[in-house]
């Protein structure tokens, strides 16, 4: 029965009694609801199975019955032009997900106000699929720059104060930023506008990072110092301090005065990892600075001179509480490595969905970010010092759009930050 159309439901019923029963439970469970309209003109109701995509006319009792509408529908339809078509915007969620996530950001604000379910896909898409923005600061001028790698667009944000000179960190959507003197440093959130003081530090660093907001109760700011290959020095403030405390440590491992990463904290810890294969972790707490060696994690000219003469960089990152490392070869494939179990293991060649956004000071990752996975990000300037992004696709095995030049990638004055909480 369920598999009959309207008029042989009818006529199979009219058969015998067992039939008729089927078909009625066949129509009772089955139920789904049927478009109703009344014609401009006329004296009757037409109504439209979607289901089956028939029509049927059915005359109304009286003349006039249109004109038994509230008020407010006739007023509604009095401010608009009638309209024979119904549209509906009932899509499934998943589908509405998948459209959301392929809109530029003009036309998601636009598909959002379409009703409340739109609204909610499009918010959904933006808050799971984040993405990191790169920001620089002009060597001139009194501004700083935002680009959006994935749509290619560029927001230009004003400064608090004249004489900034370069971003030194950025994490949770605060900058950490210094001054023209070099030793006046402060936190700025260039979506909030709010501004917050540090004391002056003179001492010169090789690496500096903090661990979370400075509007925390937890945020710790550290710099690290090589003095000597078996010598560094660590300095620590926080917001509300008025003086940064510095402590030497004298180290069994050296501290190369080849490459280094940048700093990162994981779980109130900050590490930095060398060339020669040695993470040091310090412990702003207890202010206890600790290091441990591997061998084959070293960079390869120190085992041969295959990659001896190319450009080397080598960063450090956080993904879900653990430590990610990657090496940088010129323009070759990047050699990512994630520490599990005190061992570094080399990642699959697709990266398990992640996404890696490389900058000299900060290193940022997430996962599954659509359009963007499996993936390393670079900042670049291009002709006229327009920002660009390069990127690395695990999948293509490639570069994108193009074979790079190395010196051209990760600048120094630049690195990444979460895109304006008010586009979630």
């Amino acid at each position: 029965m369920s598999l009959l159309m309207l008029k042989d439901k009818i006529r199979a019923s009219a058969v015998c009694k067992k039939w008729r029963e089927a078909a009625k439970s066949v129509r009772v469970v089955h139920k789904h609801q049927w478009f109703v309209s009344i014609p401009t003109f006329g004296n009757s109701i037409n109504l439209f199975d979607p289901l089956e995509r028939q029509k049927y006319t059915l005359n109304l009792p009286e003349k006039g019955a249109n004109q038994n509408m509230s008020n407010r529908d006739v007023n509604n339809n009095n401010n608009r032009p009638e309209r024979e078509n119904i549209f509906s915007f009932d899509l499934p969620s998943c589908l509405l997900g998948v459209i959301m996530s392929l809109l530029m950001l003009k036309d998601k604000i636009r598909a959002s106000a379409v009703c409340k379910k739109w609204r909610e896909a499009a918010k959904s898409v933006r808050v799971v699929h984040k993405h990191q923005w790169f920001v620089s600061i002009p060597t001139f001028g009194n501004s700083i720059n935002l680009f959006d790698p994935l749509e290619r667009q560029k927001y230009t944000l004003n400064l608090p104060e004249k004489g900034v000179t370069d971003v030194a960190y950025s994490k949770d959507g605060w900058l950490l930023m210094r001054r023209s003197s070099f030793v006046e440093f402060f936190f700025f959130n260039p979506y909030s506008r709010e501004l917050i003081s540090l004391p002056d530090n003179e001492l010169p660093y090789q690496a500096i990072a903090f661990s979370s907001a400075p509007t925390s109760e937890t945020c710790t700011l550290v710099t690290l110092n090589r003095i000597s290959e078996y010598i560094v020095a660590i300095s620590t403030c926080y917001p509300g301090a008025t003086e940064w405390i510095t402590k030497k440590f004298h180290c069994y491992h050296a501290f190369g005065p080849n490459v280094h990463s940048n700093l990162v904290c994981v779980n109130d810890r900050f590490y930095c990892f060398t060339s020669g294969g040695v993470l040091f972790e310090f412990d702003p707490a207890s202010r206890t600075l600790s290091h441990q060696a591997w061998d084959d994690v070293r960079f390869p000219e120190i085992h041969n001179n295959e990659w001896s003469y190319l450009p080397k960089e080598l960063y450090l990152m956080e993904q879900k509480g653990e430590l990610i490392l990657m090496y940088t070869y010129g323009a070759e494939k990047p050699v990512v490595y994630k520490l599990v179990s005190s061992k570094w293991e080399e990642m699959s060649s697709t990266l398990d969905g992640l996404t890696i956004f490389a900058s000299m000071y900060s290193s940022e990752t997430r996962m599954d970010v659509l359009g963007m996975k499996n993936s390393v990000y670079f900042p670049k300037y291009g002709l006229r010092n327009n920002m660009q992004c390069v990127s690395y696709s695990y999948n293509d095995a490639r570069y994108y759009p193009g074979q790079p030049e190395r010196r051209l990638l990760c600048p120094v004055d630049s690195l990444w930050i979460n895109p304006p909480p008010f586009l979630k």
